[in-house]
C-alpha cells in the first residue's frame, strides 16, 4: 500500500490557505496569483509557488514551511495501524520535499508505521511522473501488480495508472458542500478511510 501524504492522509488544505492570507495580507498585489496556485493543486509546492508568483519561491516558501503541523484525517490511524497489524507493507510517496515530509510524519504520530517514504528530493521528477511510485516498490520489494496507491486528486491517479498499480482516489477531505462524482476513467473513489481496507478484504462492492 502507497499514499500520498496532503489531503490522503493530512488536511494540509487550511495550512496552505493560512499562508496564502498571510502573504496576501502582507503584499496584496500577491493576489493575483493565488488562483493560480491553487489551479496546480498536487503538484509539487515549489512549482506551484514559482508558477504563481515567479520569482519568489525562496521568499515564499518558508510562509508555508512555517505552519504548524497537518492534522490527520479522523480513521487515518486506525487504518494504517490495521494494515501495519495485518503485514501490509506501507509507503508514502509525496511531492512534500524529504524534510517537511519527514517533519509531518513525525509530527502526526504516523512515520513509524511506513517502511518507505519518497519525497520530492529522491525522484528527478515529480507526480504525474511515475518515479516516485517505482521508487517506493522497489525499496519495498513488491510488484507494481500487487500494489495499491490511494491519492486525492488526478495528479495523483495519473501517475499511479503510469507506474501500472492499482489507484484508488480519496475524496473523504472534500469540503462538505463539495459534490463527488464519478471517478475519471472508472477511478474507485474512498469516501472514508476504513473503505480501503474493506476493498482489500473484498468486503465493498464495485
Amino acid at each position: 500500500m502507497i499514499f500520498d501524504f496532503d489531503g490522503t492522509l493530512v488536511a494540509s488544505r487550511s495550512a496552505d490557505e493560512a499562508a496564502v492570507a498571510d502573504l496576501v495580507g502582507a503584499d496584496p498585489d500577491s493576489l493575483s496569483g493565488a488562483a493560480v496556485f491553487w489551479r496546480h493543486d498536487g503538484e509539487p509546492l515549489v512549482t506551484r509557488i514559482e508558477l504563481a508568483w515567479p520569482g519568489r519561491v525562496t521568499e515564499i516558501l518558508p510562509l508555508f514551511e512555517r505552519q504548524g503541523p497537518p492534522t490527520r484525517f479522523p480513521g487515518i490511524d486506525r487504518l494504517l495501524e490495521g494494515l501495519a497489524l495485518a503485514g501490509r507493507a506501507l509507503a508514502v510517496v509525496s511531492s512534500r520535499r524529504r524534510t517537511a515530509l519527514e517533519d509531518g510524519l513525525g509530527a502526526t504520530g504516523l512515520r513509524d508505521l511506513f517502511q518507505v517514504v519518497v519525497g520530492l528530493d529522491d525522484v528527478r521528477e515529480p507526480k504525474p511522473s511515475p518515479e516516485g511510485l517505482l521508487l517506493a516498490l522497489r525499496r519495498l520489494g513488491v510488484d507494481r501488480s500487487e500494489a495499491v496507491y490511494v491519492g486525492d486528486n488526478e495528479t495523483d491517479v495519473e501517475a499511479g495508472r503510469r507506474a501500472g498499480v492499482t489507484v484508488w482516489k480519496a475524496v473523504w477531505g472534500l469540503p462538505p458542500h463539495q459534490p463527488v462524482t464519478g471517478g475519471s476513467n472508472g477511478t474507485v473513489l474512498l469516501r472514508w478511510p476504513e473503505e480501503v481496507r474493506e476493498r482489500l478484504e473484498g468486503t465493498a462492492g464495485g
